[in-house]
């Protein structure tokens, strides 16, 4: 099944709802198998009947609305300036689209070191429950991530010392930067933006994967034979890509598409602001991505390990990227 051209995965055999005592092999191995075939070819898939509760959805409305509805010198506060993982980015500080016009949108990122062993650092007196719900959301994506690794192991046919999550050993802790982020975008008719104006630059993710929550105003776009194409909104979906890491990880195998956010054409959608809530699963920082997996197909190893590049880890391609988008404050 796809939407478009982007293929849906029916996760109901390995979702949360299903036990680690009730999860077969065979059902993570055949999902795995559906996942890899979906990301070597278009690098994003919608994964439906994941388990995640609906409930936790309208809290992050309701704590995304709480929290972006403050005043603009509330909010700064907690601006993020050097750390690349926690704090507010404000509209224009972002150019996601390395030397587009800055990004249209409001955003707070939370690291899960922050949120589980610096609680202190998140803006709870101004949002109250932020933290509660910040450190819910984190426990569910962390929960899918690893069923999804597990998942993407199997389908990949992997030995078991490159086991994806080995990569992760540090996952909400010091040294491993995964994140969540609330992205709020204002009303696109009370900001005067015209229909098909980028408000996120086009840009691919850094990390391992990532998990993406939307609501169904629309604009995300992904880039397929040289042109970008909609993400529609699916009911009770989460879109999922694959990120710069695995894609180096894989040897291109799992590709690591560029995508965006436009106003989308319909006004009844440009009157509503956009939200959306992610779950970005990162490798350790000193995790490195440039040397490939390890396969049970020894031939395939034998190719992917010809002529291996100086290492590169994650912690030093984040420190390049952020450089690149982050727009300095004006003076």
């Amino acid at each position: 099944m796809s939407v478009g051209v982007i293929p849906v995965v029916d996760y109901n055999s390995c979702g949360l709802h299903v036990s680690n005592q009730q999860l077969k092999k065979e059902d993570l191995y055949n999902a795995g198998k559906e996942l890899v075939d979906a990301f070597s070819t278009l690098g994003f898939v919608y994964l439906t009947n994941s388990g995640v509760d609906p409930q936790l959805l309208t809290e992050a409305r309701e704590i995304t609305n709480r929290f972006f509805r403050l005043q603009s010198s509330q909010k700064q506060r907690y601006s993020m300036e050097e750390s690349i993982a926690f704090g507010y980015v404000g509209l224009g500080r972002e150019e996601a689209g390395y030397g587009e016009v800055g990004d249209f949108k409001e955003a707070f990122n939370f690291d899960g070191n922050s949120v589980f062993n610096h609680p202190d650092k998140l803006p709870e007196d101004i949002c109250p429950g932020i933290l509660d719900f910040t450190k819910k959301f984190m426990a569910t994506g962390r929960k899918l991530a690893e069923r999804i690794m597990d998942s993407l192991t199997m389908g990949m046919e992997l030995k078991e010392e490159s086991n994806l999550k080995k990569y992760h050993r540090n996952l909400h802790n010091e040294g491993n930067i995964t994140q969540m982020r609330l992205n709020y975008y204002g009303s696109a008719i009370d900001n005067n933006l015209k229909a098909g104006r980028v408000r996120l630059g086009a840009h691919t993710d850094w990390g391992t994967f990532t998990l993406l929550f939307q609501d169904n105003v629309g604009g995300l776009q992904l880039e397929h034979n040289g042109d970008f194409i909609d993400a529609v909104p699916l009911q009770n979906a989460i879109v999922i890509n694959i990120g710069d890491s695995l894609n180096l990880l894989s040897c291109g195998q799992l590709k690591s598409k560029e995508h965006r956010v436009v106003v989308p054409e319909e006004e009844v959608r440009q009157k509503l602001t956009r939200h959306s809530y992610v779950y970005f699963l990162a490798p350790d920082d000193d995790a490195v991505i440039n040397h490939p997996l390890l396969y049970k197909d020894e031939e395939k190893n034998e190719k992917n390990f010809k002529n291996l590049p100086f290492p590169l880890n994650f912690e030093k391609l984040c420190s390049r990227k952020f450089a690149e988008i982050h727009v300095p404050k004006q003076a």
